[in-house]
């Protein structure tokens, strides 16, 4: 259309089909931390996962997806918000995705759970962002056990006795 006034001509040109218009751009940031995190096996792992956007988005708007990568390949853990392991109660997604946290929990981690973990996020539009990733790597656990040997020099007669536990030694 055209505005006239006497001082300026205004042109503002509109495409006839309102089905090109193309909405702005999602600008969101996937940011991951820690980007590396230990735990001791049987410990629970807290991966988190924070959206940061200009726009307001609905968590209806949004598909979450955590997948770890190792040495085996990619595996996915968490599609469309919703565990995709099965028989898995150990992985599930933790957080308000109306306040932009889509935090992941491991429990009872094991040595398998190694490997590096990334929080992936599906947009209205189509657009995939994805975060850095956070590198997991878990220690075996140490249990308290008591190792116990004896040695016998007589019958009926224990000459001496070695308890181990840790580096520590114990004798009688």
């Amino acid at each position: 259309f055209i505005i006239l006034s006497p001082s300026a001509i205004l042109f503002c040109l509109f495409p006839t089909d309102p089905l090109s218009w193309t909405p702005e751009p999602w600008n969101l940031l996937v940011t991951q931390t820690p980007a590396k995190e230990k735990a001791k096996e049987g410990e629970t792992v807290v991966l988190n996962c924070h959206l940061n956007s200009l726009q307001h988005l609905s968590p209806a708007d949004l598909m979450v997806k955590w997948y770890k990568e190792d040495e085996k390949g990619q595996m996915d853990l968490l599609e469309k918000n919703v565990t995709v392991l099965p028989n898995n109660s150990r992985v599930f997604m933790s957080g308000d995705l109306s306040q932009g946290v889509a935090s992941l929990v491991i429990l009872n981690v094991t040595t398998n759970d190694h490997g590096v973990y990334f929080c992936e996020v599906t947009l209205p539009d189509g657009k995939v962002v994805t975060g850095d990733g956070t590198k997991l790597r878990i220690r075996r656990a140490l249990g308290n056990t008591w190792t116990l040997h004896i040695i016998f020099v007589r019958p009926a007669k224990i000459d001496w006795l070695v308890c181990i536990n840790k580096h520590r030694y114990y004798y009688k």
